[in-house]
């Protein structure tokens, strides 16, 4: 059965806009002068892409012995580098920015490979010169699909199998190459989630969050649907501030490490993704309004206003008559020359949420079932009388490290400014905490490492092992004993996940994954499972 908190979410979506900042370090070009002019296709490289930085990785770009590496690697032959314009266009001065957008690899941005299939890294290849001559102009058109074959072996709350297939559209428009106006960048993404026909034939294992992160595309219920995840515009307004305003999703957006973040590439459970305190604050999709500050080189500051209402399906059901209101902190730098990140984040709503500490008013005889249901989020709050507490909050933070990197010295800087991820060995992890009064999950915290591109051989394979922890309330515990008469114990909820990507080329991934959770929430009330092992088998193509 379905757990209702899987469609709330945690939103940062406005850390992308940190890249904006970084590449005007050391760039003496505003925002309303052109980007030098060139002619040809061969000499597009007028803006440095030492000028291009990510601002997570701590790489500092403005290094003298740096850029005259970086500079040397965008030479004529680079034909995905920065193009003339007479606006400033963010996909020349900050490239990572569309990647992180789509959460996932662009055509026409550093690191395109067309010709042939065994090296091209979206399967469709260049439509003829089409697809290059639009991402030259500010268009990017970008088709993903994950086709996931899940089976619970053991536990949960059915050992079946499923086949979820996910699709998303993405379209970028760089107001700035398009000739529109200087430093926007308008994104709109569609997403789809096809196959088993109910929640209750996937979310199968009763956990906290769901095994497989494509379960909640494009949000939790829509199933067989096309729907519209994202429509917003991103502005810089200085060189230090930039706005976003529209629909974000923030299951995309929010809470991101330097690596791993993508369940179309790396690791399935939610847990390794987002913080799973998240669940029960946000939908996945939100209307939003953002804006972001770097004050300093390491440092960016943001806050913004989320509606805790909206969805995919709807544009502005009961918008903002609550709110989330978020803030977040960003702090970037080296270890040994390595680079690495943290994320500290704060959310405060005025949604109410239910007191676990006095849940119910007077229930009716018999009602304790459905009470239990209610808490589990498997049943709608309205079958019992409900007591709610009027404000929640969480607190969470991230931090991530690359440990070894494979790449030569001088292409870090450029591989990271332009959203490619690194060959090499890194670790990640979450932690957050939250009242147990108001959240089912008051305590959490997970750790992955992650390899990628080790073998010369397989350039693009990648291997994942994490582990994760999540503090079920103590009041949740208690009412859930008390209202089963004891023949229910919930316990805290623990997990690993291991998986391993097979890259065919670079646009077609096997990824078969491994994953055991001790004690999920729901099974163990449900039926007293104190186990679920899970075998996932994703084919991931990029068109």
């Amino acid at each position: 059965m379905m757990h209702q908190r899987t469609a709330r979410y945690v939103s940062a979506a406005a850390l992308f806009l940190v890249t904006l900042f970084s590449s005007q370090r050391g760039n003496a070009q505003s925002l309303s002068q052109p980007t030098p002019a060139t002619s040809e296709r061969g000499k597009e490289a007028d803006v440095p892409a030492n000028q291009i930085a990510n601002p997570i990785s701590g790489s500092d770009t403005n290094d003298p012995s740096e850029e005259k590496t970086t500079s040397s690697r965008v030479t004529a032959a680079d034909s995905w580098g920065p193009v003339a314009t007479e606006k400033v266009s963010l996909a020349n001065l900050a490239p990572f920015l569309l990647p992180y957008f789509n959460n996932g690899p662009l055509f026409g941005l550093p690191g395109t490979e067309t010709g042939d299939f065994r090296r091209r890294t979206q399967l469709s290849g260049d439509w003829g010169g089409l697809r290059t001559d639009l991402a030259r102009h500010g268009f990017f058109f970008d088709l993903y699909s994950v086709s996931a074959y899940q089976g619970v072996a053991s536990g949960g709350l059915k050992t079946d199998s499923a086949f979820i297939q996910n699709t998303q559209l993405s379209i970028n428009v760089d107001t700035g190459r398009a000739g529109l106006w200087p430093g926007g960048v308008f994104h709109v993404t569609l997403e789809s989630r096809y196959g088993s026909f109910s929640p209750q034939n996937t979310f199968t294992v009763g956990a906290t969050v769901p095994q497989y992160t494509g379960l909640t595309f494009p949000g939790p219920y829509f199933v067989h649907d096309v729907l519209p995840t994202e429509y917003f515009l991103a502005q810089a307004l200085t060189p230090k501030f930039t706005v976003v305003l529209g629909k974000l999703n923030v299951l995309n957006l929010a809470d991101p490490t330097l690596f791993g973040n993508s369940y179309k590439y790396y690791f399935a459970n939610l847990n390794f993704n987002k913080n799973p305190m998240a669940l029960n604050f946000y939908n996945t999709t939100s209307l939003a309004a953002v804006g972001v500050w770097t004050p300093t080189k390491p440092l960016t500051l943001a806050a913004g206003v989320f509606d805790p209402n909206s969805e995919a399906n709807n544009l502005a059901k009961k918008a903002f008559d609550r709110v989330n209101i978020y803030g977040f902190a960003i702090f970037s730098y080296k270890i040994g020359g390595l680079p690495g990140g943290s994320w500290a984040q704060f959310n405060w709503t005025n949604k109410p949420k239910i007191d676990l500490e006095v849940p119910f008013g007077q229930l009716p005889s018999g009602a304790n079932s459905e009470a239990v249901g209610a808490l589990l989020g498997v049943l709608s709050p309205q079958v019992v009388p409900i007591n709610y507490k009027s404000t929640s909050w969480v607190t969470i933070g991230n931090f991530s490290q690359y440990l070894f990197v494979k790449d030569p010295s001088g292409a870090v800087a450029e591989k990271l400014g332009s959203g490619q991820p690194l060959r090499g060995i890194g670790v990640f992890g979450r932690i957050g905490y939250a009242p147990e009064e108001t959240n089912p999950i008051t305590r959490d915290g997970s750790v992955a490492l992650l390899a990628n591109g080790l073998s010369d051989r397989r350039p693009n394979d990648s291997f994942g092992l994490g582990i994760y922890h999540n503090g079920i309330s103590r009041p949740l515990k208690d009412d859930i004993t008390r209202l089963t008469g004891a023949t229910a114990t919930p316990k805290n909820e623990n997990g690993l996940e291991v998986f391993y990507d097979f890259a065919i080329t670079p646009a077609i991934r096997v990824i078969p994954s491994y994953q055991h959770i001790w004690n999920p929430l729901t099974a163990a009330v449900v039926k007293n499972e104190r186990g679920a092992d899970v075998f996932l088998v994703r084919l991931s193509l990029t068109w």
